[in-house]
């Protein structure tokens, strides 16, 4: 089934580029050749986040007291969600060590979660998604300057001597900040959507973005002898000894100039306050296990895997609707998988 290309809905300040749909397809196809080129034998991984640090269940429990212009979607009062939650380093390089610099993913899917969705090949799906990374702003807002980043981050030496150009100072900067961060726990670090969100239907509707940040402040102390794959060895350390509690926040659109296209630009937590809307409680447990870790190879996280009330803003999520589906769909068929949602 052939995926449509979304509306853009004005009245949340929402904009098409000039030609985005065709540059949407032509970015799908361009990572599509990049993937079967990389992945001629052996398990096709995802073209971004292809390192699984860990699976690991968890419980999503919405606040008993939402203030009421927040409780739309999932976001029913003291609702209580299972969930699985991918933790990921986001290089398209599978064995990337955990020491070299990167961005984090932490992904959440959300169980039995009732109604249609949005994506039209799965509108009768019982999860929800929320796909996060580790940093506040994206390196490029505009979909011409994604798709030329995707030409040429796996082209040959001379195409990669001209990213810089491709991506402008700023561009470059915020692109050495979004890959160039070390960690010492996923566990014990905040994570942020990005891109802006629907919340809401009809009248009621408004843009919100949303982050996860851990309940208690701890950080590990760099290991003196960590190897490549640290980061799960820490992840499973604290998951032994005890519970890991994230808070969920909301932060809603207040000013008409926080623009709801520009991936680049964060939108001030002063102007902006974030509002706690519910708890994300990791228990203990042993997520070293071949079956989960099949599960957080196989299962697809997908910010469009939505209910119609958190639907994604902004061109690159309408360009990822595209991507993300092909992509899907290219390791499904190159891994001789089937569509698995829990």
């Amino acid at each position: 089934m052939k995926i449509s290309y979304q509306v853009a809905d004005e009245s949340l300040g929402e904009k098409l580029f000039p030609n985005e749909e065709k540059i949407a397809f032509e970015t799908a196809d361009t990572i599509e050749k990049d993937l079967r080129k990389q992945y001629q034998t052996g398990t096709v991984k995802r073209d971004v986040h292809a390192k699984l640090t860990g699976l690991v269940k968890a419980e999503f429990i919405v606040n008993q007291d939402i203030p009421a212009p927040f409780s739309h979607g999932i976001f029913v009062p003291g609702k209580i969600y299972q969930a699985y939650i991918r933790y990921s380093n986001g290089s398209a390089l599978p064995n990337r060590s955990d020491k070299k610099p990167d961005g984090r993913g932490m992904a959440i899917k959300l169980l039995n979660v009732p109604g249609v969705k949005v994506l039209d090949n799965a509108k009768e799906a019982s999860t929800q998604d929320f796909v996060m990374q580790n940093h506040t702003a994206f390196f490029t807002s505009n979909p011409d300057t994604y798709l030329a980043v995707m030409k040429r981050i796996n082209g040959n030496i001379f195409d990669k001597l001209s990213l810089p150009f491709v991506l402008g100072l700023r561009g470059l900067m915020l692109a050495s900040k979004f890959n160039g961060g070390k960690i010492t726990n996923p566990l014990q670090i905040r994570y942020n959507s990005i891109s802006p969100y629907q919340l809401g239907t009809g009248v009621n509707k408004i843009a919100v973005k949303f982050c996860v940040k851990p309940a208690y402040a701890h950080t590990d102390f760099s290991p003196q002898k960590a190897d490549d794959n640290f980061l799960r060895a820490a992840m499973q350390n604290t998951l032994n000894k005890e519970d890991v509690i994230f808070k969920f926040y909301l932060q809603p659109k207040t000013f008409n100039d926080m623009s709801v296209e520009d991936y680049t630009v964060e939108w001030n937590e002063q102007q902006a306050p974030l509002y706690e809307v519910a708890t994300i409680r990791i228990p203990k447990q042993n997520f070293q296990t071949q079956e989960l870790d099949d599960l957080g190879e196989n299962l697809s996280f997908n910010p469009w895997h939505t209910l119609a009330e958190h639907r994604p803003l902004g061109c690159l999520n309408r360009v990822r609707k595209i991507v993300y589906e092909r992509i899907s769909r290219v390791r499904r068929e190159l891994n001789k998988t089937p569509t698995q949602e829990p």
